[in-house]
């Protein structure tokens, strides 16, 4: 699923929910890695860019290479984020 094309002018892809290991879901681009905390952060366009070795997003929240999946329904309703117009993946 994901919800529209990234944001930055210089990228092609899409904007996606995604589980991290501490449970949180937030809004990654599966082609450059820009990640969104939340919601307001995707609006106001205020992205962090993780980087080795830590890979942080956040407090407590990180999307180290093998610890995070991408979000199903289930995940982006229970974070809230479930009345929004999520697409299908081609």
């Amino acid at each position: 699923m994901w919800l529209v094309e990234c944001p930055s002018f210089w990228d092609q892809g899409l904007v996606r929910p995604l589980v991290t290991e501490s449970g949180a879901v937030v809004l990654r681009c599966d082609s450059c890695e820009a990640v969104w905390r939340t919601l307001a952060d995707f609006e106001e366009q205020e992205h962090v860019e993780p980087d080795e070795p830590d890979w942080l997003v956040g407090a407590g929240v990180h999307v180290r290479p093998g610890t995070f999946r991408w979000a199903a329904q289930p995940d982006v309703e229970a974070a809230g984020l479930g009345s929004l117009r999520w697409r299908a993946l081609p």
